[in-house]
């Protein structure tokens, strides 16, 4: 009876700690931006906002397509940039195009939506998705084009250099766990007695 006991606290013990591992979001959010575009500061500020509420949520990548510092266009963020929106079949003429331009998976958005949870629910759906769906990496595999070179900001969710802010739940789960160790090393103490 008490190898039986031990062996159901030890399960309950393992199983608590499994919420404690978070899985990588395999999400991530493309913007375009220009240096000194007013919408695209304030969709940064927007998308910050949601990583500072849930730091897992999804991976937040800013291609800068020009940089008034240095008053140059960075031609392969520009052509990753018009192959995106031809992708979506949006407009790829030079007076039409305005910025932010939004990605995550196969949804798109110039500038962000009054309405944000388009946005937010984009990223749900995103995150349900069985296979990831990256139309910007995709077109730069094509393409042939390293995006990497011209990233702005990158909201590297996995970096282990920083150290990651605890979660809403992570308390909890810790004074779930450690309930659950107390309460068994109790019950085997009391089953000891008798």
């Amino acid at each position: 009876m008490k190898k039986l006991l031990l062996s159901v606290i030890a399960i309950l013990a393992f199983a608590c700690l499994l919420p404690v591992v978070k899985a990588e979001s395999n999400v991530t959010v493309y913007m375009f931006t220009k240096d000194g575009c007013p919408a695209c500061a304030s969709a940064l500020e927007y998308f910050n906002g949601l990583l500072a509420d849930d730091p897992d949520s999804f991976k937040l990548v800013d291609l800068e397509i020009f940089d008034s510092e240095w008053n140059e266009v960075s031609e392969d963020a520009y052509n990753l940039m018009i192959n995106t929106l031809d992708h979506f079949g949006e407009s790829t003429d030079p007076k039409d195009i305005a910025t932010p331009l939004i990605v995550v998976g196969d949804y798109h958005t110039v500038g962000l939506p009054q309405d944000t949870s388009v946005v937010e629910d984009a990223i749900k759906d995103a995150k349900k998705a069985k296979e990831e769906v990256d139309v910007v990496k995709q077109i730069a595999d094509e393409e042939k084009i390293n995006y990497q070179d011209f990233i702005k900001v990158e909201n590297e969710n996995t970096n282990d250099s920083e150290q990651q802010k605890p979660g809403k739940y992570d308390a909890i789960i810790i004074v779930a766990i450690f309930v659950v160790l107390i309460g068994g090393f109790a019950g085997l103490v009391v089953l000891g007695k008798k």
